[in-house]
């Protein structure tokens, strides 16, 4: 099966990554899928901004008004999941990651709105997220997202010493190029997908197509990727 290719944020290197521009370029460009993050302002907005704070302010303490009214001094604008997924629906798929506990029912109610089932997956470096999702809508596609950061290493000992139980909710890994470089993929069984991230240089990019056991590849670049999948 063909590699799909993830569009990182949209497409950050064209327009202001987690923007409705910047998705728009990444289905201009003909990406397979777009990731995108999602927080929860003050007031119970779900917000598509990646940081935890802008200028100095968590997100979480200031109403969505409040973030764009910092955000247009930067001359950008902050989306909401809703305007983000209802752009994304019936153009390309949504990889939809939820950065905090407290709002992922939020996140699948919404994404449910907007997409068919077929049209997105939710994922998350945090279990009990996916846990919750899991529970409360078993049709939706989730994927746990691993990292090789030393403060992420703990979090890849837990699936391994809990990996009967995350078997049991997720249908997908992503996972760090340098997990797969280190082996985690021989751990996870074949029937779940992996995707790998972020890949930017060409080499890389052109490793990981080539690997049977990827399914799908996450980048800031989606124009190179799809152009050097095209060239295989």
């Amino acid at each position: 099966m063909q590699k799909q290719i993830v569009a990182h944020r949209g497409a950050p290197k064209l327009a202001r990554e987690n923007t409705l521009e910047s998705f728009q370029k990444a289905i201009d460009l003909g990406a397979d899928m777009v990731e995108l993050d999602v927080r929860q302002t003050l007031d119970g907005v779900l917000a598509v901004f990646h940081d935890a704070k802008i200028a100095g302010r968590p997100i979480s303490q200031i109403t969505f008004q409040e973030l764009n009214d910092i955000a247009q001094k930067e001359n950008f604008i902050v989306p909401t999941l809703a305007q983000a997924v209802g752009l994304l629906a019936g153009k390309v798929k949504a990889s939809i990651e939820i950065k905090e506990m407290g709002y992922e029912l939020k996140v699948a109610e919404t994404a449910k709105q907007y997409l068919k089932i077929d049209e997105y997956e939710i994922i998350s470096f945090i279990f009990p997220v996916l846990e919750k999702i899991g529970r409360n809508y078993p049709e939706v596609k989730l994927k746990l997202i691993l990292g090789n950061r030393f403060g992420r290493l703990k979090q890849v000992l837990d699936f391994l010493f809990n990996m009967t139980k995350v078997l049991g909710i997720v249908n997908g890994f992503c996972l760090h190029y340098r997990l797969m470089d280190f082996g985690l993929h021989f751990f996870i069984p074949k029937n779940f997908s992996i995707t790998v991230w972020t890949l930017d240089e060409p080499g890389r990019i052109s490793k990981f197509l080539k690997n049977e056991r990827v399914n799908f590849i996450t980048t800031n670049y989606p124009d190179l990727a799809l152009s050097l999948r095209n060239n295989l």
